[in-house]
């Protein structure tokens, strides 16, 4: 008996120790809440350019309210991503604890599906064991309406302003995490669906494993950072998937140099019809959004309205003044692809572009606001008892642009285009096909 006793003493101060422990979590996870409040206040150039402070305010308080011992790490992460997405803005981001990115990716279970998002619809792309059609259209999961869903899902996702581009794309790939994020774990799902036939339908799927949801992706081939491709004599598609310096010098790499190269041959072949494909940049160098321009423009342009940090506006950075136009310029008719994924100094060049009437936009509206945005150096912010990581931006870029029609909106194209579910499954590029096409009628 004594050594049972013995044997069930060290348990015990655990249990208690935890207990001590859970007791003061609900004021710890407060503190860092207003720990993150006060850095946002400090750090970020302009906080409220999306949200007025009482309505942030309001959404601080609800976050705030909702804090106990008994609230889990999902729970904190959750009202973390939901506090930072009302702020609006894109370059905000986080990352959980490590603790909870080892549960996340190692032990946690999710519904198993990946998912096509168009307009207000949601398609089933794979799920387990194919136990659902392919291109079902989902109605709803464990009695959650689709609808309600994605709002809920969008409460989680940062972007720029209003836009909701990027926030669709994120959850084509991660769809299983925003839901548990959301709704929290199940062991199950009930999931109600339409057939492409139109009928209903209704299956239980089990809670799997990141890893296993991983074999459901489809792989894409890899599409280079740089091209330049000429499909036909009169054309030229131009694929540029980031101005990120880093990226670049990695895949060995030289920038200017490929635009040189290819807009000196796009002359020497009197090519008059150019695609600039800039789906999937999500940015990088401000000098390169720039560089790009002066390859489209006719005379000398401005770029940035300003750029301001600490309340002070930023001299000597490039794109700040007038910018001179390449000495070869191109001089034909210009397309620009778009997606929400079209991102920072990329969604930078396609404002200047929309703004001089440069180009005809097709695709998606892209993620970053048509007005500027705020970026620069980004100050990182580790919240102590949580361990959640919070990156805060400290510049705010305003273009040299036209009054928007549609204040806080990304760059909305003059065609908008995004692929059925069906041609989304057949991996078709409806976007650039519709660009071909408007090239050759033009």
């Amino acid at each position: 008996m004594f050594t049972r006793l013995f044997k069930l003493l060290p348990a015990a101060i655990i249990i208690c120790s935890s207990l001590v422990v859970s007791a003061q979590r609900g004021d710890s996870l407060k503190t860092d809440l207003q720990l993150l409040k006060t850095k946002l206040e400090a750090i970020h150039p302009d906080l409220y350019a999306y949200t007025p402070k009482d309505r942030l305010e309001q959404v601080f308080d609800s976050c705030y309210q909702q804090l106990n011992d008994d609230t889990d790490d999902r729970q904190f992460y959750g009202i973390i991503k939901v506090l930072l997405s009302a702020v609006r803005d894109g370059h905000l981001s986080s990352e959980a604890s490590p603790r909870f990115s080892r549960f996340i990716h190692a032990e946690n279970a999710y519904v198993p599906l990946m998912v096509y998002f168009r307009g207000d619809s949601i398609f089933v792309v794979n799920s387990i064991d194919n136990k659902i059609p392919a291109g079902s259209r989902l109605i709803s999961i464990n009695s959650h309406p689709a609808e309600a869903m994605r709002q809920k899902m969008y409460d989680h996702l940062i972007s720029d302003g209003y836009t909701t581009s990027k926030k669709a794309l994120i959850l084509n790939q991660i769809f299983y995490f925003y839901y548990y994020l959301a709704y929290g774990y199940s062991a199950g799902f009930t999931v109600e669906y339409m057939s492409p036939s139109g009928e209903n339908a209704t299956v239980a799927l089990p809670a799997t494993e990141e890893k296993v949801i991983n074999t459901l992706k489809v792989t894409e081939e890899e599409k280079p950072l740089l091209a330049a491709t000429f499909p036909e004599d009169n054309i030229c598609v131009l694929g540029i998937r980031t101005f990120s310096e880093d990226n670049l010098q990695r895949a060995k790499l030289d920038y200017p140099a490929f635009l040189e190269k290819t807009f000196r041959r796009i002359r020497q072949q009197k090519v008059q019809k150019l695609i600039i494909d800039l789906r999937d940049n999500g940015g990088g160098r401000d000098a390169y959004g720039v560089l790009l321009f002066s390859y489209l423009a006719k005379q000398a342009f401005p770029y940035y309205s300003y750029l301001e940090k600490d309340g002070r506006k930023l001299s000597g950075r490039p794109g700040l003044g007038l910018q001179r136009p390449s000495a070869t310029p191109f001089s034909g008719a210009v397309w620009v692809l778009t997606d929400g994924n079209t991102f920072s100094a990329a969604a930078e060049f396609c404002a200047v572009a929309y703004s001089h009437h440069s180009a005809t936009f097709i695709g998606g509206e892209t993620g970053g606001t048509y007005e500027g945005n705020h970026s620069g150096q980004l100050i990182d912010v580790l919240l102590p008892s949580s361990k959640v990581t919070v990156w805060i931006p400290t510049t705010k870029y305003v273009m040299d642009v036209i009054p928007p029609k549609y204040p806080g909106r990304g760059i909305i194209p003059h065609l908008q285009v995004q692929a059925s579910a069906a041609e989304y499954l057949r991996h078709e590029d409806r976007v650039l096909q519709d660009a071909l096409s408007e090239a050759r009628s033009r």
